[in-house]
Parts: structure tokens; sequence; C-alpha cells
């Protein structure tokens, strides 16, 4: 795995994972943005941008509530990125006013 993505190419690794995890108007109303780690209500990053290991992380809203995810380990593969990202959506869900309490899958991504 390379040690650097491009945002778009973050987005796209992620993408099938949100599809999996969320309900159908849940996804109509999802907003992704990939935006500095250290610094997440930063203006996002463009699409060209590059992704280095721990410098970035995604802010999501759903359904109006928004949320994020750690940094990205770009070095550690993406099965890892992937399975950060969906722990982290997984948390906001279970804490969020459409989703409250609920455990939603995949549990076993490629």
């Amino acid at each position: 795995m390379p040690e650097v993505m491009r945002v778009s190419e973050v987005v796209a690794l992620l993408m099938p994972m949100f599809r999996e995890m969320l309900h159908d108007d849940e996804l109509a109303s999802l907003r992704l943005e990939v935006v500095p780690r250290d610094h997440p209500d930063e203006p996002p990053l463009e699409p060209d941008d590059l992704v280095e290991s721990n410098c970035a992380a995604m802010r999501w809203w759903i359904l109006g509530e928004r949320g994020w995810s750690g940094g990205f380990d770009v070095r550690e593969g993406p099965v890892a990125m992937v399975r950060a990202v969906q722990s982290d959506l997984q948390d906001f869900i279970a804490e969020s006013g459409f989703g409250w309490g609920e455990l939603r899958g995949p549990t076993d991504l490629p």
C-alpha cells in the first residue's frame, strides 16, 4: 500500500462501507469531507490533495448530525483504514438521534 493517497481515492475506498452501514434515507443525506486531522473544523481538502498517514480524517453529516473519524493510517493498508472508519461510524450511529443504540454491519469487509 502506498504511504500517500489522494483524497478522491480515500473517499472511493470508504464509500462501499458507508453504503453498507447506512439506511437509504441516511445515505441520501450523507455529506462527506476529508479534513486536516489536527484541525477538523477547517475547510475540507480538495479531491486531488494528498493524504499522508495520520494527517487527515473523514468528517460527515448524516440526517443533519455531524461526526468524524480518527486519522487515516495509509500505511496500514486499505482494510485497516476501512475498519477504523467503520468503527468510528458505528460509534456515531449508536449515539445518534437516528440510530440510537443500533449495531450495524458489515461485520466482515474485504
